[in-house]
């Protein structure tokens, strides 16, 4: 009989991996199920300690926002920056994942008060409707991005946040309609560009000459009416929003569109510049999402 050496023996594998983005880092372990089921955690505010059951392997890639000390058995993570951390214990595939949070954020957060508990974002076109393009940019896939950025930092407040399209697909303005008022929201954001140079602010109006065929297929005759002076009050703190981050004039509309006049909620469309206009990086990205979150924060005060 032969005998095997602890050191001899195959090590588990673990893969380091991490994000950062608006002042939450994300660091995700990832392993066999067994290995990290049975890992024992403990994370305070000066770092995280992880006791794996095994010896184990790690590979972790250059220029780290954080030290990392790794022993036979154990591994120790020390943020460089310091915030609240939260730990989560996930399968398929089972990892080990913990968000740190930076103190200057968690500030932000406290004093930004949004009474409002469920959202609805509507990023426009997808699929085969393309939207505006110029270039590379298109618009179905901007709308995307700012949709899901703006629902990401309504999440992180504890609100309940639903978009229309999570992907590149096509959605009808019915199949939009339906979507919104399946899930009874508090607010309903949609969100376009221009053809032109300036932003464009529309708030739901209703024609008095009575019912027709546009009013017949979207349903439009009682739903939006008892919210109309609330979506008004939307608008307007989401074109003062823009109007103070952008030092712009703001164009401001009222038209008897369907996917707001149909909504049994607050509702606005936003249209933004044209990508003819505006370069819409991530820095630009990020900057309209945050106004038109203050717009959202201003309107529930």
């Amino acid at each position: 009989m032969t005998a095997v050496s602890a050191s001899a023996q195959k090590k588990a594998e673990v893969l380091l991996k991490f994000s950062r983005q608006e002042g939450l880092m994300r660091i995700v372990f990832e392993s066999e199920g067994p290995f990290i089921s049975k890992a024992r955690v403990t994370a305070s505010a000066s770092g995280i300690k992880i006791e794996f059951p095994e010896p184990f392997s790690i590979s972790p890639p250059k220029n780290l926002p954080f030290d990392l000390e790794a022993s036979e058995k154990t591994l120790v993570v020390t943020p460089r920056e310091k915030g609240e951390i939260k730990f989560f214990r996930l399968s398929s595939p089972a990892r080990l994942v913990f968000d740190i949070q930076k103190k200057e954020l968690q500030s932000e957060k406290q004093e930004t008060v949004i009474l409002q508990k469920v959202f609805v974002i509507d990023a426009g076109h997808g699929g085969y409707d393309f939207g505006i393009t110029y270039g590379n940019s298109i618009e179905k896939d901007i709308c995307l991005d700012l949709a899901k950025a703006l629902g990401t930092v309504l999440s992180k407040r504890g609100k309940r946040v639903f978009l229309t399209r999570r992907a590149d697909q096509y959605l009808s303005i019915a199949d939009r309609i339906s979507l919104v008022n399946q899930r009874n929201p508090d607010i309903f954001i949609s969100i376009h560009f221009s053809t032109t140079k300036n932003f464009t602010v529309y708030n739901p109006k209703f024609e008095e000459q009575g019912t027709d065929e546009v009013d017949d297929v979207y349903s439009l005759s009682s739903r939006q009416k008892r919210f109309i002076g609330k979506s008004k009050a939307l608008a307007g703190s989401i074109e003062k929003a823009i109007k103070d981050e952008f030092k712009v004039d703001i164009l401001r509309r009222e038209m008897p569109v369907p996917v707001l006049n149909s909504v049994g909620a607050p509702a606005v469309l936003i249209e933004s510049p044209s990508p003819r206009f505006v370069v819409y990086d991530q820095q630009m990205k990020t900057r309209l999402m945050k106004t038109i979150f203050n717009g959202i924060a201003a309107y529930g005060q």
